[in-house]
């Protein structure tokens, strides 16, 4: 799996002159008109699913690319120009706009005539990477960004992006074909500036058997997971706090929960950790709570390694470079003037020359 990008993601909020959005949009706009063109709308909304894409997209339009808010611009042109004509529709956006998917999905689903059992499909793959990225995977990112890419035969991209108090972004890639799990390695790339210490990431394969754990507590083990919560006095804030003679296991900050909430899960019997993540209540502090529960109780750990990879060490045999060339491609064959090709194409180069460098 592909999880890294290119450039260093720091929101910065620079004030940009109107014009600045509107230069940025015909370029962009024409070198996508230009791509879907030459390799159609199916291979476009697949590219939006790599990093190595995307990232090039926005090199290509002349952003910035130390900006984290270049995803926002890009984001933005996006919505106010892909068409259904064209196959394609897009949907949420930045807060609040990206909590009005499923009202958006709706409309979607008119134009393109989708079925009842496609819709719910698609609202329930915008709810699940939602709480992926926010829950199963606890980065210290919290997401303010959701958009999502649609076909018209029901293929889906969904692109989030996460800030921390320091200003640093992260941003998460998905693509509906070829996914096999929503909680199991599911993402198409992650890119980061920077890798955390310790990130619980309940989707790694090596936190597999953390995941059945989980269920199986919720399940049928509520008077243990009783006692764990009963041990943590209240305002405390990590499992170190524990009395002296306890023995420590878990490395992590954990929460208080509702005990309400756990019985409401435990009554619905989730059968597996993607219906366990999937039910109302579960959220952050609940998947923690189980994750701590897992290593305190049955001495099962999941993964605390970080997800992302920071793009040096991504090896160039992931082919992930053929979407710049596709890029140059669709910059040669676009209504560009001279002028705006040559500053396209030079921005590109410094991508290819990142990825020379790694040879």
């Amino acid at each position: 799996m592909y999880r890294a990008g290119l450039r260093e993601l720091r929101l910065v909020y620079p004030s940009k002159p109107k014009w600045y959005f509107n230069a940025v949009q015909n370029i962009l706009t024409r070198i996508i008109s230009s791509y879907i063109t030459l390799f159609g709308a199916k291979r476009f909304i697949a590219g939006l699913a790599s990093p190595v894409f995307f990232d090039g997209l926005a090199a290509a339009a002349h952003l910035d690319e130390l900006e984290g808010g270049a995803t926002t611009i890009i984001a933005t042109i996006l919505k106010n120009y892909i068409r259904p004509e064209m196959g394609l529709a897009v949907v949420g956006g930045k807060r609040p706009k990206g909590y009005k998917v499923p009202e958006e999905l709706d409309k979607v689903a008119e134009v393109f005539g989708f079925s009842e059992s496609t819709l719910t499909s698609l609202k329930y793959a915008s709810r699940m990477v939602a709480k992926v990225d926010s829950a199963a995977i606890q980065d210290g990112f919290e997401l303010y960004l959701h958009l999502m890419i649609v076909s018209d035969d029901g293929e889906w991209t969904i692109i989030q992006q996460g800030v921390k108090p320091v200003n640093l972004v992260r941003r998460y890639h998905w693509i509906s074909r070829g996914l096999k799990s929503f909680v199991e390695e599911p993402h198409s790339g992650i890119v980061s500036a920077e890798r955390e210490n310790i990130v619980l990431d309940m989707t790694n394969k090596q936190s597999a058997e953390a995941r059945k754990t989980c269920v199986e507590a919720v399940n049928t083990d509520l008077r243990s997971l009783r006692k764990l919560l009963q041990r943590i006095p209240p305002g405390q804030v990590t499992l170190t706090e524990f009395d002296a003679h306890e023995e420590k296991k878990c490395p992590f900050e954990i929460p208080r929960i509702k005990w309400a909430t756990l019985l409401e899960v435990n009554r619905h019997a989730p059968k597996d950790f993607e219906e366990l993540l999937s039910l109302r209540g579960v959220g952050p502090a609940m998947v923690r709570f189980l994750a701590a529960a897992s290593i305190e109780l049955y001495d099962v750990y999941p993964s605390l390694s970080d997800p992302a990879i920071l793009f040096r060490e991504v090896p160039l045999k992931v082919g992930e470079d053929r979407w710049l060339y596709e890029l140059v491609d669709a910059i040669k064959s676009s209504d560009l003037n001279f002028v705006e090709k040559k500053k396209a194409l030079n921005r590109l180069s410094n991508v290819f020359r990142s990825l020379e460098e790694l040879a």
